[in-house]
């Protein structure tokens, strides 16, 4: 992206000029969520793997945003997202 600008070719007489514009690929999920299964009162800890690190990741559930609090831990780490659910209920699943 950092190569995007106005180019020219200047020889004296003439100059040509031509604009360079460059989109960035898309993110995308490299490595989906798996299922888990774990004994109420468990901490359950998801995670997926961009394509890019440092990306804007929202976590939901049934619909729901999912914010950072006592009860759940998002962070990153490079292009691995992760989610924790802090002393998991069945009202979780």
């Amino acid at each position: 992206k950092t190569d995007a600008g106005l180019y020219t070719c200047d020889i004296g007489t003439d100059v040509a000029k031509s604009k360079v514009s460059v989109q960035e690929k898309p993110t995308e999920v490299t490595k989906q969520l798996e299922d888990k299964t774990a004994a109420a009162g468990q901490d359950v800890s998801l995670s997926c793997e961009l394509s890019k690190p440092d990306v804007n990741v929202r976590w939901y559930k049934d619909g729901k945003a999912i914010r950072k609090s006592q009860k759940y831990d998002l962070h990153q780490e490079g292009t691995r997202a992760i989610l924790i659910i802090h002393d998991s209920m069945v009202k979780d699943s």
